[in-house]
């Protein structure tokens, strides 16, 4: 899923400023003093720039690993709904999810 991101230039930039946004705002919504945005993004873009402290460096890469992760996961569940209407496994989106719920999900929504 990294490499599809990857090579899809609008999504990869999607991601990196979303993972920026991510770090910046769960940064200042936990320290008093809050982190530099240009130093997060160059640090976004290489990890061995920048002027965060080495608490600042870990807290990004954590930030940058969970924007990551659902990035991945949701490629992943578009690809997968792709494929389940194409195979007319479901009808639509609201199927798809329906499908996919666990069921207790869907007796506390109804």
């Amino acid at each position: 899923m990294d490499e599809i991101i990857s090579q899809e230039p609008t999504l990869s930039v999607r991601r990196t400023l979303d993972a920026k946004h991510y770090i910046l705002n769960r940064w200042n919504e936990t320290h008093d003093t809050p982190i530099d945005k240009s130093a997060v993004m160059l640090f976004l873009c290489d990890e061995r720039c920048g002027s965060l402290t080495d608490e600042q460096r870990s807290f990004a890469k954590d930030g940058r690993a969970t924007i990551y992760a659902k990035y991945r996961s949701a490629v992943f569940r578009l690809f997968l709904y792709r494929e389940m209407l194409q195979t007319h496994q479901v009808s639509g989106l609201e199927d798809f999810f329906r499908v996919l719920s666990p069921p207790d999900i869907l007796q506390s929504a109804g």
